[in-house]
């Protein structure tokens, strides 16, 4: 069982790299969308797990996380669409303005990377999941219509045990 473990964490780790391929031969843990890598830790999580992901700033200029709105989004095939909508209220609470967006919201230089840590919901259904992190501008605005995302990892009751 050690072994496993430990085995687990050197590809989890290897999946967030330079290269946006997870372990071979199993799923891409990390994503690069709109010079963004965001990257889920392990390929496997239960409900009411927080899952640790990385994002990092490959651009050149400066740009925020809204962690209000980062969220895990699931589909039960792979070949349906992910959900994309933008909902700080997720992670800020239903009554979220703009000023609390700007004060939680992470600033990262180019090439800097920060951790956020979203939690699957207890009633999790079984199936293929991602991150969605929403870049902001200093002012809190979006500055896109998309998110950026993590790789796909899948989430059922056994997973882990």
């Amino acid at each position: 069982m050690r072994r496993i473990l430990i085995v687990a964490g050197t590809l989890a780790i290897a999946g967030c790299g330079s290269s946006t391929a997870g372990p071979a031969n199993g799923p891409d843990l990390c994503a690069t969308t709109q010079g963004f890598e965001v990257c889920a830790a392990r390929a496997e999580y239960s409900p009411n797990e927080t899952v640790t992901t990385t994002v990092r700033n490959t651009t050149a200029q400066t740009a925020y996380v809204d962690v209000c709105s980062v969220k895990p989004v699931g589909k039960t095939s792979r070949s349906a669409p992910f959900a994309t909508d933008y909902s700080p209220q997720f992670g800020c609470g239903s009554d979220v303005d703009l000023d609390e967006i700007v004060s939680n919201m992470v600033e990262l230089a180019p090439g800097a990377s920060t951790q956020v840590t979203p939690k699957i919901a207890p009633f999790a259904f079984q199936g293929f999941y991602r991150i969605n992190v929403w870049i902001v501008d200093a002012a809190g605005e979006r500055v896109s219509n998309e998110p950026v995302f993590s790789g796909t990892f899948e989430v059922f009751p056994s997973a882990g045990t």
